[in-house]
C-alpha cells in the first residue's frame, strides 16, 4: 500500500500563472481566495460555456453562484492553456457517476472549496481534492461511526482530546480526496483505512473496496490557510 515515501509531490501554482502542464507524478496546486479571487466574476463569467452560464443563473443566492463561476472559470483557463484553446472550447464531459472529467487527453483534474476558498488540481493521473474548515461540529462521534471504518473508529477513541477535531478534518479531507479521485461515492467511504493522526504524514493505510486494491494511492495534507484542512490524492500506478 502507498506511504509517506510515495506521496504526491504537491506544486503550489500563483494564481498569476494559470497554466503549465504537471509532470508524471506531480499534482500543479492552486488556492483561489474567494472574497479575492485574480480576475473579476464577469472574465470568469465571459469563460463559461452557454450550458454553464444557465446553470449560473440557476443560482438565486449570490454566494453558490460565485462559487461556481470562480471555480469553474479558472479551471477553464487553466485547461484552455495547457490544450492551447479557448477557455470555453475545452471539452468538459460528465463520468456516470456526475464527476465532470477532461474529454481529451491525460490531464486530470479536480475542484473543491468552502467558504473561503477554492482549490484546484491537476495531475496527469486520477486526482481528487478536498478542503474543509476546522471547526466544532455538534456530533463528530456520530459522524465518525457512521461514516469512517473499523479501524479509523478505534484510531479515533484513541487521539488525545485535543487531537480529535484535527484528526476528524485529516481523515475526512483525506477520504474525500481518495473517492474523488476513484470516481467513488460516500457509501465507500468505510471501505478502506487512512492515517488519522495529524502529526503523521497522510497515508492510505488499507483499502477493501476493488476499485482502490487496483491502483495505489499516494496521499498529501497540509493547511492551505490557516484553520483549513486539506488534502490530495492521486494515483501512483498508471
Amino acid at each position: 500500500m502507498p506511504n509517506a515515501l510515495n506521496a504526491p509531490r504537491v506544486v503550489l501554482a500563483s494564481c498569476d500563472e494559470l497554466g503549465g502542464t504537471p509532470t508524471d507524478g506531480e499534482v500543479r496546486m492552486w488556492a483561489i481566495p474567494l472574497d479575492a479571487p485574480p480576475q473579476s466574476e464577469a472574465t470568469l463569467f465571459a469563460c463559461l460555456t452557454n450550458e454553464e452560464r444557465e446553470r449560473a443563473d440557476r443560482y438565486k443566492i449570490r454566494k453558490p453562484r460565485h462559487q461556481f463561476v470562480t471555480g469553474r472559470g479558472l479551471l477553464r483557463q487553466i485547461l484552455g492553456n495547457c490544450l492551447r484553446q479557448s477557455p470555453c472550447d475545452v471539452p468538459i464531459t460528465y463520468t456516470g457517476a456526475g464527476k465532470p472529467v477532461l474529454g481529451v487527453g491525460e490531464l486530470h483534474f479536480n475542484v473543491t472549496h468552502t467558504d473561503a476558498v477554492a482549490l484546484i488540481a491537476l495531475a496527469t493521473r486520477p486526482v481528487g481534492i478536498d478542503v474543509e474548515q476546522v471547526r466544532t461540529l455538534a456530533n463528530p462521534d456520530g459522524l465518525v461511526e457512521r461514516f469512517f471504518s473499523v479501524a479509523e473508529c478505534a484510531a479515533y477513541r484513541d487521539l488525545p482530546t485535543e487531537l480529535r477535531p484535527q484528526g476528524f478534518f485529516r481523515a475526512w479531507t483525506c477520504k474525500e480526496a481518495i473517492i474523488k479521485a476513484a470516481g467513488l461515492s460516500v457509501t465507500t467511504l468505510s471501505e478502506f483505512d487512512v492515517e488519522l493522526n495529524p502529526t503523521r504524514p497522510a497515508t492510505l493505510l488499507a483499502a477493501r473496496h476493488p476499485e482502490l486494491i487496483a491502483k495505489n494511492w499516494g496521499l498529501t495534507a497540509w493547511e492551505p490557510i490557516a484553520g483549513f484542512a486539506a488534502a490530495v490524492a492521486v494515483s501512483t500506478k498508471a
